[in-house]
């Protein structure tokens, strides 16, 4: 039986922040993405804890975090990861980000270069989210730019408003292959609904907004990345992404084994085993 530890710590702006450990070994960061708890995580604390020390956070206003009226931007999400390293006494880390937790990520990498990273894992997420005016249509699938930017407020209006909740599950169910037991869709979808959802809507459009399209050629440390077959971003994102990183490897999981966004929920195994062999290979 594996023992993941419970524990906390306080950010400089007085925000005390939950997190997950469980293993020795390197270190492995987990990130989750928008609105996910750290404890969607646990078959990777429990499955990747036997060859690497396993840590997974739970962002401000997620999961077993305080939720404070202020920060809910990538810019304070990111500062709280370099607090999470420097409480953590952390100097070489693998960073593993789903969703948007690779957006904090790529912002982390501009903000703070890689001095702290020994490698890096993307799991599923665009490079951009907003269509800019002049960019084709092949542009739009590669970066996974899928809203214009009025929309991207729309949907943030919704999600803070008093259909917020049915559109948040509407939005989670896409993201599942169809064979994904409803049950378990359900419980992503009450972790995702711990976090308030006007704050929820400034992260979101905080996430909508950005653009890290000129991070991915600077990153230099070996980079896996990681989709499904049945990805919502669609059969270019991920590719085009791994392919403006210098040396990137990708993988692809199929849509028969659960590879739509959520893989690492749908089938750990497939996961861990790709987040394994890619760790082994560079420690």
């Amino acid at each position: 039986m594996v023992n993941v530890c419970s524990a906390y710590f306080e950010t400089k702006d007085g925000v005390r922040l939950h997190y997950l450990e469980a293993g020795v070994g390197p270190t492995l960061i987990i990130l989750p993405g928008w609105t996910q708890p750290a404890s969607s995580f646990q078959a990777q604390l429990e499955g990747l804890s036997g060859e690497f020390h396993c840590l997974a956070l739970d962002f401000r206003g997620h999961g077993n975090s305080e939720r404070p009226s202020y920060g809910y931007r990538l810019s304070r999400l990111t500062e709280d990861l370099r607090e999470f390293l420097d409480h953590c006494e952390v100097e070489d880390a693998t960073l593993l980000g789903h969703s948007a937790g690779c957006a904090i990520i790529w912002n982390f990498v501009d903000l703070f270069g890689e001095g702290r990273v020994h490698a890096h894992i993307f799991a599923d997420q665009m490079i951009a989210r907003i269509k800019m005016p002049g960019w084709s249509d092949t542009q739009c699938r590669r970066y996974g730019a899928t809203v214009t930017g009025a929309e991207a407020i729309d949907q943030a209006a919704t999600l803070a408003g008093p259909n917020g909740e049915e559109m948040l599950r509407q939005f989670l169910s896409s993201e599942f292959t169809p064979s994904f037991p409803k049950a378990e869709i359900e419980k992503i979808v009450a972790g995702s609904l711990a976090v308030p959802r006007d704050y929820a809507a400034k992260l979101m459009l905080s996430i909508s907004y950005s653009d890290y399209r000129d991070v991915l050629p600077r990153i230099r440390r070996p980079t896996l990345c990681i989709t499904g077959a049945a990805s919502p971003l669609g059969a270019e994102a991920m590719p085009w992404i791994a392919s403006q990183i210098p040396h990137a490897r990708l993988s692809v999981i199929g849509a028969a084994e659960g590879g739509s966004h959520f893989m690492y929920l749908e089938n750990p195994e497939a996961f861990n085993a790709e987040v394994r062999n890619f760790l082994t290979e560079v420690y």
